[in-house]
């Protein structure tokens, strides 16, 4: 049976960190669940439990069992996440995990030696952190891969969405300024020396003027390949964080370096930009931005509940 390690991400259990990282839990302790090949402990329960309870708004009574059933819950689909990325192959470099540690850090304005040395005080080695760190960005990139690509919302959508509303006398969602983006890209799914090698040799092509478009029927392993790579127009929030933060430092023309995300590496090309700000197109952006959101929380937890359903999962008494 695998250590367990708590859950740091503030995303889906907001703990301390020196309590997060404090648990180094032998397979002797009190088991309270089973999750296929994972355990969670009665000590990392009661931990979790506790640091809810803390962050409870003044006035606001919820039982303990009540609370245990949430943290409980809580940790199961950590487990659920995180085992999903590994059966995905989804990997990180020592790179993520840095770049993980150091904005963990600057939130809490520290630096990343500062970091170390306080949970050092704590009895919790920068091998811990690293750990816990990592399963942090596992189930954050197969959130992402399973939620992020599936959650576009069409003009009919958002065109029915506000004619819904406003036959229903309810107030639309906010407008929002917004940017479109015209790309194509070549996608390599595999992370690997050859796959590295041969994704650099394609952006230096494609960088000194080779057809783009040629590139992508020759090598990307996407479905955009027969297009040329040609993704159409996407907005913000519709692909995932590094691949929508190539697009933005690019200017119209523009050919990116590769890009690794959780899918593989890209070769990314931004043909157009324009902006949606029209008091039309920023209340059908407002709509936009309310639907995606809507559809990403389905997503998850459709995602969630299969993961739960294929899962050997024993949940043992809590007295």
């Amino acid at each position: 049976m695998k250590r367990i390690h708590t859950w740091l991400t503030a995303t889906m259990l907001a703990v301390s960190l020196p309590s997060a990282l404090a648990l180094d839990i032998k397979p002797v302790d009190n088991i309270i669940a089973i999750v296929n090949d994972d355990v969670i402990t009665r000590q990392e329960l009661d931990m979790v439990t506790a640091q809810m309870r803390s962050q409870l708004p003044n006035g606001q009574n919820i039982s303990i069992a009540d609370l245990q059933q949430q943290a409980l819950a809580q940790l199961i689909r950590k487990d659920l996440l995180v085992q999903a990325a590994k059966r995905a192959n989804i990997r990180l470099s020592d790179a993520d995990i840095n770049e993980a540690i150091e904005q963990f850090a600057a939130q809490r304005h520290m630096s990343v030696n500062e970091l170390i040395q306080r949970i050092a005080k704590e009895g919790i080695n920068e091998k811990h952190l690293r750990r816990t760190m990592t399963e942090n960005l596992l189930a954050q990139k197969i959130e992402q891969s399973e939620v992020m690509g599936k959650s576009q919302v069409s003009d009919a959508e958002i065109d029915d969405a506000i004619a819904r509303a406003q036959q229903e006398g309810r107030q639309l969602p906010p407008p929002v300024t917004a940017y479109s983006y015209h790309v194509q890209h070549i996608l390599l799914k595999n992370d690997n020396d050859i796959t590295r090698k041969l994704i650099e040799q394609i952006a230096q092509q494609a960088r000194s003027g080779a057809s783009f478009e040629q590139l992508a029927r020759q090598y990307s392993q996407d479905g955009s390949a027969q297009n040329g790579g040609d993704l159409g127009w996407i907005i913000d929030g519709e692909t995932v964080p590094p691949f929508e933060a190539a697009v933005k430092s690019l200017q119209p023309g523009q050919i990116s370096m590769p890009v690794r995300t959780q899918f593989g590496w890209h070769v990314i090309r931004l043909v157009d930009v324009r902006s949606n700000d029209s008091p039309q197109e920023r209340q059908r952006n407002g709509m936009r931005a309310v639907l995606v959101q809507e559809k990403r929380e389905i997503l998850l937890q459709n995602f969630l509940k299969q993961l739960h359903d294929q899962a050997y999962i024993n949940i043992r008494p809590l007295d």
